[in-house]
């Protein structure tokens, strides 16, 4: 069960001709105050979203004259339990609001960190991670602490993926029978002490690297550029901070190889120990779309200009690139059927079908046609990654560039034999579509392999 903080707040008795808390008043007050902290905010749907640092997130929205919200700590680690109520109060007393918190670790009435700690964070994490060295869907591979929303990260043997990294069972089942649970928390918990110490920006950088490094150059695409020079920035400081903190050298080197940047010196490091490099985005990571889950390398880019019942990733390379996407079209009750058309056009050279877990499969390969893809999309809002994982606008250096006649530039990508691979899938009420194209025939195998992958979500 995990930790979680809960409130509300009343406006104050306000004086005559004051203005009253609205949307837009609540919108414009609550970003204000993030800027001010360093916390990233916005709104999604009347609902105000703090994110005060990599898996620590607030949310609060009105409800009738009350601003309500909540917030769940224990990912994240005692240290943000207590930023979270320093948080609310000074929010409350900017705002002129009357704060209520139902706190379970009792905090919010007694500023005894360390015993909110070992009264209620270290005896949550020894549970968990007795959990998880004998659950078998753990023991299976699934994740654990992993942001509902996320992809799913390929499964490892004898690996636990969490937030932060992956651990090892033989190493999760030492650490269990030993009793230090309590010390080795610090590995887990983003954020352990009450201060922002080099531990906490450490972990920062571990949560980057683990879930959003594509491990590709930074000069591919500014998401590269944002991700590995963030990653650098959190890890040199935690070094200055605390020069004999475990540190990940190898993963450290391997992004200064990506960015183009100086390392550190790194002769007395204290090297950090674990059993496989960090970065589930090094394989495969699986998505759900609809009815069914599919998978995609994780160094892929995601197209954000991707609408409804459909994605669209690609790996940015300008020669020997490769793109994937996949569609989702519900039939509203009646069972899907494969739609035969698309595989009598005189472009198709070949079918393959195949039926497998109550779904039916229909293959369709193209003959190679001149051209350069659909070309990698200029970035409009591009992922922020540091302290806080965010969205931002992009500026004038990622706008589209459009031509004469208001359509867009390709974007320089070189004229080639394009190679598809096209597949129609019918799964009870939805007909998933996948289309993966490629610039050499030699992947055909490869494209084919991921469409085979493509199977039923459910009981996953």
């Amino acid at each position: 069960m995990g930790i979680t903080i809960s409130f509300t707040m009343e406006p104050k008795m306000a004086f005559l001709g004051a203005r009253a808390w609205d949307g837009e008043r609540t919108e414009k007050f609550a970003k204000s105050l993030g800027r001010e902290l360093g916390y990233h905010c916005d709104v999604v749907s009347g609902y105000v979203i703090y994110q005060l640092c990599p898996e620590g997130f607030l949310w609060m929205a009105w409800k009738g004259k009350q601003l309500s919200g909540d917030c769940q700590t224990n990912i994240v680690g005692p240290g943000f339990h207590g930023a979270v109520i320093h948080f609310l109060e000074l929010f409350a007393a900017r705002g002129e609001l009357r704060l209520y918190v139902k706190d379970p670790t009792g905090y919010y009435a007694d500023r005894d960190f360390e015993r909110m700690t070992r009264e209620y964070f270290y005896p949550w994490f020894k549970r968990l991670l007795s959990g998880m060295i004998s659950n078998p869907r753990v023991l299976a591979g699934e994740p654990v602490c992993w942001p509902s929303d996320y992809f799913v990260p390929e499964p490892r043997n004898g690996m636990v993926m969490t937030h932060i990294r992956s651990f090892s069972i033989r190493e999760l089942t030492g650490i269990v029978r030993s009793g230090l649970t309590a010390p080795f928390a610090k590995e887990f918990f983003i954020w352990n002490e009450e201060e922002k110490d080099a531990w906490y920006f450490r972990n920062c950088a571990l949560v980057l690297l683990n879930q959003q490094c594509y491990f590709k150059p930074s000069s591919r695409s500014r998401e590269d550029r944002l991700v590995n020079q963030e990653v650098l920035r959190l890890l040199e400081k935690a070094l200055q901070m605390e020069p004999s903190i475990p540190f990940p050298e190898e993963e450290y080197l391997e992004v200064c190889r990506l960015d183009g940047h100086e390392p550190v010196d790194l002769s007395e490091v204290n090297r950090m120990v674990r059993e496989e490099p960090i970065g589930c985005r090094r394989g495969l990571l699986y998505r759900t779309i609809g009815l069914m889950r599919f998978a995609v390398p994780g160094s892929f880019l995601y197209d954000m200009r991707a609408q409804g019942n459909s994605e669209r990733y690609y790996d940015g390379e300008s020669v020997g690139w490769h793109e994937y996407y996949i569609c989702a079209v519900r039939t509203e009750g009646h069972e899907a059927a494969i739609r035969q058309e698309p595989f009598a056009r005189e472009t198709v050279e070949r079918t393959e079908s195949y039926e497998e877990r109550g779904m039916q499969v229909k293959i369709a390969y193209y003959r190679p046609s001149r051209g350069n893809g659909y070309g990698a999309p200029r970035v409009e809002r591009a992922v922020l990654i540091g302290e806080q994982l965010a969205w931002e606008s992009a500026g004038e250096e990622n706008a589209s560039v459009l031509d004469g006649a208001g359509k867009e530039k390709d974007d320089g990508r070189p004229e080639d034999w394009v190679y598809t691979i096209a597949a129609q899938i019918a799964y009870k009420d939805q007909l998933t579509i996948v289309s993966i194209s490629c610039s050499g025939a030699a992947d055909e195998k490869w494209a084919r392999e991921m469409i085979r992958r493509v199977e039923p979500a459910e009981g996953r």
